[in-house]
């Protein structure tokens, strides 16, 4: 059966396209997986710049910070069958941020009425954070407006593709959770910043005395 042809738009770094031949890879698979770390790239840099959170808050709530839909999001989490209480220490475990900065967002969300402080079940010394009817809809709306962007996007896909998209998407997102394959290729790292040292340790002349 012959090999598909490469139809990415994304042409990648020609030295990554180098490095994956001398790690045995063919012509056709190293230009694949130099344009996969470049559509990686322009992925990451939209993610930074929360472009998906900018343009939702804009047409539901333009009064919002991408940081307040950050927070009532992970409040939210717990109606998605999470048990454990959301409290401040925990929303800023969810979206890895300061504790401190959690909690000053966490306020102002409280204070715009998504959220309200309640006492835990557990321990009523602790206090614990959910959602307010407001904050339902707005995660509902979150939600909605996330899946319409994925319709947009995807709905000409065909059903085959989007099956084989999701799990070789899947299968792929392993590649940053090898422990193994991480150790390994930091090792390799480490080798090649300390060749450069060890090169000139070893042309290093002693010095006569006279």
């Amino acid at each position: 059966m012959p090999l598909p042809a490469l139809a990415c738009t994304t042409i990648g770094d020609q030295e990554l396209v180098a490095l994956a031949r001398g790690r045995g890879l063919s012509e056709e698979a190293a230009k694949a997986v130099a344009a996969i770390d470049g559509v990686m790239a322009r992925i990451r840099r939209n993610i930074m710049r929360r472009e998906f959170g900018r343009v939702v808050l804009a047409q539901i709530a333009p009064d919002l910070e991408v940081a307040h839909m950050d927070v009532i999001s992970a409040i939210g989490l717990r109606a998605e069958g999470d048990a454990e209480e959301v409290t401040v220490g925990l929303i800023a475990e969810r979206l890895g941020i300061d504790p401190s900065r959690a909690s000053r967002v966490s306020a102002d969300v409280v204070d715009r009425g998504f959220a309200r402080r309640v006492a835990s079940q557990q321990d009523a010394r602790r206090i614990c954070l959910e959602l307010t009817p407001k904050g339902r809809r707005f995660v509902d709306a979150i939600r909605q407006s996330k899946m319409g962007l994925f319709a947009s996007a995807l709905g000409q896909w065909q059903e085959s593709e989007l099956i084989v998209f999701a799990n070789l998407l899947d299968r792929f997102s392993t590649w940053a959770t090898d422990a193994n394959a991480l150790s390994e290729t930091a090792a390799e790292v480490r080798a090649l910043l300390e060749e450069p040292q060890r090169e000139r340790k070893q042309t290093r002349q002693p010095v006569k005395l006279s």
